[in-house]
């Protein structure tokens, strides 16, 4: 999990280094998500990455149209089952895909801008199962998705850039955001309703002068 996070971090910064020639804006960015209750398979707390797509149109320097894509990973447990006349280690990873859109409203210069970010858009929860031992053994894993969900969702974020004068902008970003009709398996019970979470961004916005 942590040579996945340091991959995908690797490439959208390199992503963000290409924009420079574009006429874009681009911001990874680390994300770290606050359930206010348990739902789904959210139980704990969020951590992954995220990256901000923002189109300078020209038409208008406070107003952009902007891409969010967010992966979390929400914690993994192990267990063990019997196989082969050996114990085998179950791996179960609770992740998050979450992918917005809407309009970026950010104050275009100054050592301090401030933003906001109306966004909509669809998140899939979901719980993956591996067994690690036979990538170890076979060269192959064994994987299996379950309990996935497609969910709408609304967001808004306020935040703050910060130019310290290196070229890209520190990003710090605050989110609200609220998924509809969330399933939650209690036992043999599914149960639907809202849910909110509170999220946390910290990254770099690198962008075309």
């Amino acid at each position: 999990m942590k040579k996945l996070a340091a991959l995908c971090f690797v490439l959208m910064l390199s992503a963000a280094a290409m924009a420079q020639d574009w006429s874009w804006q681009v911001g990874p960015n680390l994300s770290f998500a606050f359930r206010s209750k348990d739902y789904a398979n959210v139980k704990t707390l969020g951590e992954g990455l995220g990256a901000k797509i923002i189109y300078n149109w020209g038409g208008n320097p406070w107003v952009s149209p902007r891409l969010d894509f967010v992966y979390l990973s929400y914690g993994e447990k192990r267990s063990t089952t019997s196989g082969a006349g050996a114990g085998l280690i179950i791996q179960t990873r609770n992740e998050s895909f979450q992918l917005t859109t809407g309009l970026h409203i950010a104050r275009p210069t100054g050592a301090i801008r401030l933003y906001l970010a109306p966004l909509a858009g669809i998140f899939n929860y979901r719980a993956v199962t591996t067994l690690p031992e036979l990538y170890y053994y076979y060269g192959y894993p064994a994987m299996e998705t379950n309990e996935s969900q497609w969910k709408w969702a609304a967001r808004i974020q306020g935040g703050f850039l910060f130019d310290i004068g290196l070229g890209p902008l520190i990003d710090l970003g605050f989110t609200y955001q609220r998924i509809f009709n969330v399933e939650t398996r209690i036992d043999d019970q599914v149960y639907r309703s809202d849910a909110e979470d509170f999220m946390l961004t910290i990254g770099v916005m690198i962008f075309s002068k």
